[in-house]
Order: C-alpha cells, then sequence, then structure tokens
C-alpha cells in the first residue's frame, strides 16, 4: 500500500513537472481570443468532470456555452481578488490518443470582456500557474473515481458472496429435508412391504377355508 501512494505521489509530481500552460488564439462566438492552453493527461470527459465536480464544491453552477462550461462570477485566490467568468473545453488530443487532451481556459471580467496578456498580464499569468496546478486536482478527481469503482465491483462481489452463503444454507436445508424424505421412504416401503405379507397372508389363510 505505501508503494503505490509512493508511486501515485511521483505520478501527480512528474505532471506538475511537466504539464505548462501557453497562451493561444481560440475562437469564441467568431471572435478569437487568447485563452490559456495546456495539455492534460486524462480523457476530456474527466477534466471536465473533475473541473465541475471542484466548482460545484465551491458554490458554482456551470451553464453550457458553444462548446463551453462557464462558470459566472468565480473568485478564485489563485487568479486575483475579483470575480471573473471561466469559461472551460477540453478536446481530445487525437482520435488515436484518447487518453490526453487539451484544456481550454478563456477568462472574462464581466460581460464578455475576455483578458488578454496585453489587458491584463497579471490575471494571464495567474491563470497559466492555475491550469498547471490544476493538473494535480484532476488526478486526484481521477483517483478517486478508480476508487468509488473498485469499492463497488468489492461491493458487488460481497453480495453475491454472502448471497451464495444463503443458497448454500437454504441447500442444505434442502440436502437434509431429502434425505429425512429417503428415510421415511425406506419406513414407509418396510411398512408397505410388511401390510403386502400380512395380507397375502390372510389371503392364504382364506383359500385354506375353501370346501374340497
Amino acid at each position: 500500500m505505501k508503494n503505490i501512494i509512493v508511486f501515485i505521489l511521483f505520478c501527480f509530481g512528474y505532471i506538475s513537472v511537466t504539464a505548462q500552460s501557453t497562451i493561444e488564439t481560440v475562437s469564441y462566438q467568431k471572435t478569437d481570443h487568447e485563452a490559456v492552453v495546456n495539455e492534460i493527461p486524462f480523457p476530456e470527459k474527466t477534466i471536465m468532470n473533475a473541473i465541475d465536480t471542484k466548482m460545484q464544491q465551491l458554490g458554482y453552477k456551470g451553464k453550457s456555452s458553444k462548446g463551453y462550461t462557464v462558470y459566472k462570477a468565480v473568485q478564485l485566490a489563485e487568479l486575483g481578488n475579483d470575480t471573473y467568468d471561466l469559461y472551460f473545453t477540453a478536446d481530445r488530443k487525437s482520435r488515436k490518443n484518447k487518453d490526453n487532451s487539451t484544456l481550454t481556459l478563456l477568462i472574462s471580467t464581466g460581460n464578455d470582456v475576455f483578458a488578454s496578456e496585453t489587458n491584463n498580464s497579471t490575471l494571464m499569468n495567474n491563470a497559466k500557474s492555475y491550469l498547471n496546478g490544476i493538473v494535480n486536482m484532476i488526478g486526484a478527481y481521477d483517483l478517486e473515481q478508480q476508487i468509488t469503482v473498485q469499492q463497488d465491483i468489492i461491493d458487488k462481489s460481497n453480495k453475491k458472496y454472502y448471497s451464495l452463503i444463503d443458497d448454500s444454507k437454504n441447500l442444505e436445508k434442502k440436502r437434509k429435508d431429502i434425505e429425512k424424505d429417503i428415510e421415511n421412504n425406506k419406513k414407509d416401503q418396510e411398512k408397505q412391504q410388511a401390510d403386502i405379507e400380512k395380507q397375502k397372508s390372510l389371503l392364504q389363510n382364506l383359500i385354506g377355508q375353501r370346501k374340497q
């Protein structure tokens, strides 16, 4: 167990070192905007579910918009002291590479006014650091999901095991009942055979009384 924990921590540490965010131009509502982009070593569904779970824990509910999930008026210390509208989307890296995705983050200061390195370099730098660190959160979420799935497998296996125990008890009871029925049947056969012999004897007596 200790070795597994060390391995997981090593993996998270490796992800943190290798995952570096960049600024790229993306299109949203037919307009180009600067966005923070990072390659994440997880499927896009896992990434978006992890982000949504975290945001809900913080009290924010996402809304779908043009391929993005938008969280309005979010306050994160990692980004700054103000509130921001966060636009997240994740796309598979390639058709063959389903376990790696590109995570894109657009940040608006309100009213669809999107931040850029020109108008808010501090915020964009903070966003890059935030997206670098988000990899560990996604990794932790994915691990919890695996633990949940594995626990569910164990629970189902236990349920089947105890069901088999109950079946065994029922079968054992049926076996005893059958053995008892067999024993009773043997006794009934003996009684019936004795009765047959008795009736045969009576018949012979009656036949013996015939007038010659």
